[in-house]
């Protein structure tokens, strides 16, 4: 079987090389990391293209949760590439979410910043209900 695919997006590049290594290696996933909504829009697009596979989540980081960037991840979020691909919130605003409102935005969760490193992979994978792949 083969292992899952991650699309991470994060604007900080140090907090994205950070996850990364908890994804790949603590969590045993595959991960693409991009920097922006349009580059991960563009990564999808040519993975269509090419008939490569899509991720099998994304893990997205929500900086400023203020009305204008809310609007950009939710027309991100409800893209046709994009929209049966579950989506994990990464912000330090998780708190400020109920569960309907995720489930409004096809959002199956938040994760919380700081996050606690050894730990991210078992949030991810119980917010996305996936078995443990780590050894």
């Amino acid at each position: 079987m083969s292992r899952k695919l991650i699309l991470l997006i994060d604007h900080e590049a140090s907090i994205r090389a950070i996850l990364q290594v908890c994804l790949s290696r603590l969590g045993g996933w595959d991960v693409l990391s991009v920097s922006s909504l349009n580059q991960g829009l563009e990564v999808l697009t040519i993975k269509e293209a090419l008939l490569i596979r899509k991720p099998d989540a994304i893990v997205l980081d929500a900086p400023m949760l203020e009305t204008d960037s809310l609007g950009i991840i939710e027309e991100f979020i409800q893209h046709p590439l994009i929209n049966d691909i579950p989506i994990i919130l990464i912000t330090t605003k998780a708190s400020w979410f109920s569960r309907q409102q995720l489930q409004q935005m096809n959002v199956v969760g938040a994760i919380a910043k700081p996050f606690n490193p050894t730990q991210l992979p078992k949030q991810i994978a119980g917010l996305l209900k996936w078995e443990s792949e780590q050894s």
